[in-house]
């Protein structure tokens, strides 16, 4: 029963995660919302933060932001 409701709960705070993901219009606002992502869903895990400073790197050289959790989007403002 608590593996279901865990199950749950990470479900729930993914879906949160992208519905703010897909807001997101620049490099750093994506950067705000994976920081979260990191302490709502990985417990806070500094290996999680770490991903999130290389997916900004690359956002603002390239304006594309791919994740394991968000397919490949392209066109956000390297602010």
């Amino acid at each position: 029963m608590r593996s279901l409701l865990r199950a749950s709960l990470a479900t729930a705070a993914l879906f949160a995660g992208l519905i703010n993901f897909a807001e997101a219009a620049t490099c750093s606002e994506r950067l705000r919302t994976c920081h979260g992502y990191c302490v709502k869903s990985m417990g806070d895990a500094p290996n999680c933060h770490a991903k999130c400073g290389r997916l900004h790197d690359m956002c603002m050289s390239s304006g594309c932001w791919e994740s394991k959790v968000v397919a490949k989007q392209c066109g956000f403002e390297r602010q």
